[in-house]
């Protein structure tokens, strides 16, 4: 065994040096495209062998039938509840779509990374340019699969988070039966049920589902494996972790915890197991290194513009304000945020007396409990990730984009009140009574705001990708070039050709050639246009602006906002001379900086004031 260990260290100090010191940033990201695909599917292979071994061996003789049909109809019944509220589609939109296009990717070239310029070419869609995006790969990687079995489908996102849904209830179950058997599974089930943020992104295109469901898996594994330690208990849990650091990137904080289960679990037999698939994690592990390379490579992957005054991705500085913005979401009332206050208000009780009984008990039970040590544990590495959230230079939860990064503290504090309510109420009726106020929470609470989905009109960015959609699905079979601005990738997944007008204005003659020789079908532009409230016009923004060389025809328009409408045309006719006339104007005319963007934003939310202050 102290050779194991030794080639362990070796092999750990080996992954180190080749994630962070032999590749320059750049070579790093160069892997990542190349290998990235091949590494997530070694891993999740492996993952998936091992997890079949360890449930292989579990007594399913001794599970109670009757008690399963109960569950499993509460779980599809919730699962159907979670997604008959809304539409199916993109609710997020940055994430989701660069998603869907390193997805796309995967399955068409088996290489980790996205396209932001292509065209149709002689009936094939060739990327021409391509970079690696910051986000990890394991739920492309599981959409490119869900593409390899039916075929390339944008839709197919959709179906993949459906049954994601599923697998989450499922163990959402597992771990409250574990605390006080089906009634408190049901009970935590139910208290998911009461947040509309899980029914939001059930029914999205992004990656939150599957990161909440690896937390709860590697949790569950881990309970497992504390309670019989075997070698293939054992691979699936540190499996599973490598895989769940794949979903996000902070995911990788639950290394801790699955670090301290492991020594827990060594250090209660007073022995140390290290089964050969082991040695491959280190390695697996590798390609988080290489992407974060992407923030360097890349100068604004961070986003830190976005938010006025943030230097820095996370510091302590930020916690202050992001508290008082997690608790306008937790104790909101008004339906105007995807909450549960109920969760909220119950949930933070339960933390604070699992925090006490923990200090009280924790001899007892990681001497006497090795399952509930674990769950421990896991509760204490929630802790973790919300302090290291709430440390986000974005780390706003009441803000449309950000809600979704507060989806694992929901675990927190549902998990933590299951754990406590049987120490604080000894009436045997108390999972049933809690299951009863969710229940009671769900039909006056919860269905009205989903039903109402406020929260979701406040996405402009979400609804105008969506709106783009709907039109680009009924093109069928058409190839059209579309000049846009702001929603390139949302062509370029549904495999339709795009381009930017600051391409346009850099070399008009390419764009000329093409629309002259109809190389495609149609020639579309999306342009958001201002109001004007002093004139009652419309103006074309600055990045959108075509001058008058284009003659376009309006195929629909949407006032998504009171500020501004977003309008689709098609090109009828050209007119090089002003084109080139508008070329000059336009490198005049300085890219809008973050301050000008920032600016639009203020102009764009007092316009919005004073179009609110004008209702009769």
């Amino acid at each position: 065994m102290r050779q194991r260990i030794i080639l362990l260290v070796l092999i750990v100090l080996l992954a180190l040096a080749l994630g962070f010191i032999t590749f320059p940033p750049i070579v790093a990201v160069w892997l990542i495209k190349k290998c990235g695909y091949w590494f997530i599917g070694t891993g999740a292979v492996l993952f998936g062998v091992y997890l079949v071994r360890s449930l292989r061996r579990h007594d399913w003789k001794q599970e109670n039938a009757g008690e399963w049909w109960r569950a499993l109809i509460i779980i599809v019944a919730v699962a159907v509840f979670l997604h008959v509220h809304e539409r199916h589609e993109f609710k997020i939109v940055m994430d989701e779509v660069v998603l869907q296009g390193t997805a796309m990717n995967m399955h068409f070239h088996r290489e980790a990374d996205v396209a932001v310029r292509a065209y149709d070419f002689a009936g094939n869609f060739v990327p021409l340019n391509v970079h690696v995006d910051k986000r990890p790969l394991f739920f492309p990687f599981l959409l490119s699969l869900v593409h390899d079995l039916t075929g390339y489908r944008v839709a197919n996102v959709f179906w993949l988070n459906g049954g994601i849904t599923l697998v989450f209830l499922l163990l959402v179950y597992l771990v409250g039966r574990r605390l006080g058997g089906l009634a408190a599974g049901i009970a935590a089930i139910l208290l998911l049920a009461t947040v509309p943020l899980i029914n939001q992104n059930a029914v999205g295109g992004g990656f939150e589902l599957l990161n909440l469901s690896m937390i709860l898996l590697v949790a569950w594994l881990g309970m497992r494996y504390a309670e019989l330690p075997t070698d293939d208990r054992l691979a699936a849990f540190v499996l599973g972790g490598a895989m769940l650091a794949q979903v996000r990137y902070e995911s990788v904080l639950f290394l801790l915890p699955i670090g301290a289960t492991i020594i827990y679990v060594w250090w209660r037999q007073r022995q140390v197991c290290l089964p050969w698939v082991l040695f491959l994690v280190p390695m697996l592990l590798v390609v988080y290194p290489w992407q974060y390379n992407v923030f360097k490579v890349t100068g604004m992957a961070w986003q830190l513009g976005d938010v006025a005054g943030a230097t820095r991705p996370f510091g302590l500085q930020y916690f202050y304000e992001n508290i008082g913005h997690a608790m306008n979401f937790f104790l909101c009332f008004d339906g105007s945020q995807p909450n549960s206050w109920l969760v909220g208000i119950a949930g933070t009780f339960g933390v604070g007396f699992f925090v006490l009984s923990l200090y009280k008990r924790h001899q007892e039970v990681f001497r006497s409990h090795p399952a509930e040590a674990v769950f421990c544990i896991f509760i204490l590495g929630l802790l973790i990730h919300t302090a290291f959230m709430l440390c986000y230079f974005w780390g706003k939860w009441d803000d449309p984009i950000i809600r979704r990064l507060s989806l694992p503290t929901h675990l927190l504090l549902i998990f933590a009140l299951a754990y406590t309510l049987p120490q604080l109420v000894a009436h045997r009726a108390r999972w049933s009574g809690l299951s009863a106020i969710a229940l009671v929470y769900i039909i006056a609470f919860t269905i009205p705001v989903s039903a109402r989905h406020v929260y979701t009109q406040e996405n402009l960015a979400a609804r105008t990708n969506n709106w783009l959609a709907d039109y680009i699905g009924k093109l069928g079979g058409q190839h059209v070039l579309a000049i846009d601005s702001n929603t390139g990738l949302q062509w370029i997944i549904h495999r339709q050709s795009s381009v930017p007008p600051a391409a346009i204005a850099k070399e008009p003659g390419r764009y000329l050639f093409h629309y002259r020789n109809h190389s495609f079908d149609d020639y579309l532009v999306v342009q958001r246009y201002g109001i004007d409230f002093d004139t009652h016009r419309h103006y074309v923004t600055v990045e959108d602006d075509l001058g008058d060389g284009f003659k376009l025809e309006t195929i629909d328009e949407r006032a998504l906002s009171p500020v501004y409408i977003v309008r689709l045309s098609r090109v009828v006719a050209i007119d090089e001379e002003k084109i080139k006339a508008w070329q000059l104007r336009r490198t005049k005319v300085v890219e809008l900086t973050l301050t000008q963007k920032a600016e639009v934003k203020k102009q764009d939310a007092d316009r919005l004031a004073t179009w609110l202050n004008k209702l009769p």
